[in-house]
This record gives C-alpha cells, sequence and structure tokens, in this order.
C-alpha cells in the first residue's frame, strides 16, 4: 500500500493561523519558538504517517532506532520554527539572510533568457523567494494550490512586493503547464520543488543507498527546452540567519532527452544527499521517500 501523501496543507485553523500572525508581530519569533514546545509532543505523536517518514529519513542515514526517534522531535522543533518564521515574513519581520554565490546567481537573473530555480523540502525555500528576486526579472512560483486561504493570500501579498506571482496547481487541471512554458518563454524565472511527486511519472534516482522516485515533470522540462537549472537550498542557522547556497546544474546537449532529464535528475538528487546529510534536522520530506507510488 502507498505511503499517505503528504495534504500540501499548513497545519492549524484559519484562526488560529492569522493569530500566531499577530502573535508575532507583537512579541517577535524567539517567545514563539518556545512556545512550541507545548504541543510539539501532541503534535508528533496525532501525526504517525509523517512521524514514520521522519523517522526513515533518520534511519537511512544511519542512525540506530533510539537515536532516530530523539531525531524525529529535533526534527519536528525545527519545522516548527521554520513553519513560524514563514508566518513571521508575512507579520513583517526581516532575516538576515546570506547568499553564496550572489553575484553568479545576479548575473543570470540580468540575462534575458528564462530559467528554473529548483529548490526542494529541505529547509526553508520560501524564504529564497523572497530575498532571491530582482525588480527587473519577474519570478514565477509553482505553488499547490490546495494550501489554506490564511497562507495563499498572506504569502501572494508578500510575493507581490518582491515581484513574484505564483502559478498555481489544483489537482486534475493542466492549465499550469501553457503558463509554465509561457514565463520560460518570456525570459522569466519558474520556481519549483525538485524533491515533491504531484503525479506518477518518476525518475529513479541513486539517493541515500537506494533508488528515489523524484517528480520527472521539471526535468524533462528542462531538457526539452535547454533551460538552465539553478539550484538552491535555504538553511537556517543560529539566531536570525538564513544561508541560501546556489549552483548551477551542468547539461550534457549531447544526450537524448531522456537520458539527460536523467542526468539532470541525478545531479539534483545527489547534491540533495549532501546537503541533508549536512542539515538533518532540516529535512522535512515527511513521508516515506523512497517509496514508488503504486501504478
Amino acid at each position: 500500500m502507498a505511503e499517505q501523501a503528504w495534504n500540501g496543507q499548513t497545519g492549524g485553523t484559519h484562526g488560529m493561523q492569522r493569530a500566531l500572525v499577530s502573535l508575532i508581530h507583537a512579541v517577535g519569533v524567539r517567545p514563539v519558538y518556545g512556545i512550541m514546545h507545548f504541543w510539539l509532543v501532541w503534535y508528533i505523536l496525532v501525526r504517525p504517517s509523517v512521524t514514520r517518514g521522519a523517522y526513515i529519513f533518520h534511519r537511512r542515514r544511519g542512525r540506530n532506532k533510539i537515536q532516530s526517534a530523539l531525531d524525529v522531535y529535533r526534527s519536528f522543533y525545527h519545522f516548527g520554527k521554520v513553519i513560524i518564521d514563514r508566518f513571521a515574513v508575512y507579520s513583517g519581520h526581516q532575516f538576515d539572510i546570506v547568499v553564496d554565490n550572489k553575484e553568479r546567481y545576479y548575473d543570470k537573473m540580468n540575462r534575458t533568457k528564462g530559467f528554473v530555480l529548483l529548490f526542494s523540502h529541505l529547509g526553508n525555500s520560501e524564504m529564497a523567494a523572497y530575498s532571491m528576486a530582482t525588480p527587473d526579472k519577474h519570478m514565477n512560483i509553482l505553488a499547490f494550490g490546495g494550501e489554506t486561504p490564511v497562507v495563499m493570500a498572506e504569502r501572494a501579498k508578500v510575493l507581490a512586493k518582491n515581484n513574484i506571482g505564483m502559478i498555481v496547481v489544483n489537482p486534475g487541471e493542466m492549465n499550469h503547464i501553457f503558463e509554465i512554458y509561457s514565463v520560460l518563454d518570456r525570459g522569466e524565472v519558474l520556481a519549483v520543488a525538485g524533491d515533491r511527486r504531484m503525479g506518477d511519472k518518476t525518475i529513479l534516482c541513486s539517493f541515500m543507498g537506494m533508488q528515489a522516485p523524484l517528480p520527472a515533470g521539471v526535468f524533462q522540462l528542462c531538457a526539452t527546452l535547454h533551460c538552465p537549472i539553478v539550484l538552491t537550498f535555504v538553511l537556517k542557522e543560529p539566531q536570525n540567519k538564513y544561508h541560501i547556497y546556489t549552483e548551477e546544474l551542468k547539461t550534457n546537449m549531447s544526450l537524448p532527452r531522456e537520458d539527460q532529464a536523467a542526468y539532470l535528475a541525478q545531479q539534483f538528487a545527489s547534491r540533495l544527499e549532501q546537503m541533508a546529510l549536512t542539515y538533518p534536522y532540516e529535512w522535512f520530506n515527511f513521508f516515506d521517500f523512497w517509496h514508488e507510488p503504486d501504478a
């Protein structure tokens, strides 16, 4: 039986999410981090499917059963801090952000050709969008349409201030495909996750000693259009700081399209593995990442 997939929504009622924005605006993020401890154990106990996914990841990186169980708590604590930080941005809070290869990245932004900004569910990818857009090049984030109205509305307001729009993916609809081709044709940026499956078509890649299915769509798109991919990781550091790592994936134009897509996907998987082992408590893909969906 396939592992139950993440439903795409940030937890909590609309009122709770609105209250969280107001609370952060009033007291700041650090007191809210402290409050999180009171409900974190309960959250872990009532969400067995996502708890199991976090446990599997820590076992895959070589931790024993006891260590992995303790690591689950640390992972969810870091995840809670990242969620709070997202709402902190909605309330107007500013973070200290350091960008690696900043000059090379902005050189890419200044060119006329569009490219894909590829992120993952390691760290706080949403922070990259707020930090890496420019006034002269529009960015478009591929966003799951099943998020809560509060998150979608607050996110849209912050994104609009930074010259960023959303391409919303709704289950069963294909309109986003046409929008994706249009933004790249206009020389804009498409920001998309490379590690979260929304369909059945996958590319198997070596990841932490096993074969893991990655979504094929973005890699096949870039192989077809010869579109550059800039890989991005946004990791939370101590205090009020985030560290953004960027690098461009290599291409091999001599390969057929399907092989080129697989080549790009494996580069992503290898770099994701390196960063996940460096920042293990910021791995937030809370399901069995190595499970191939049922046919």
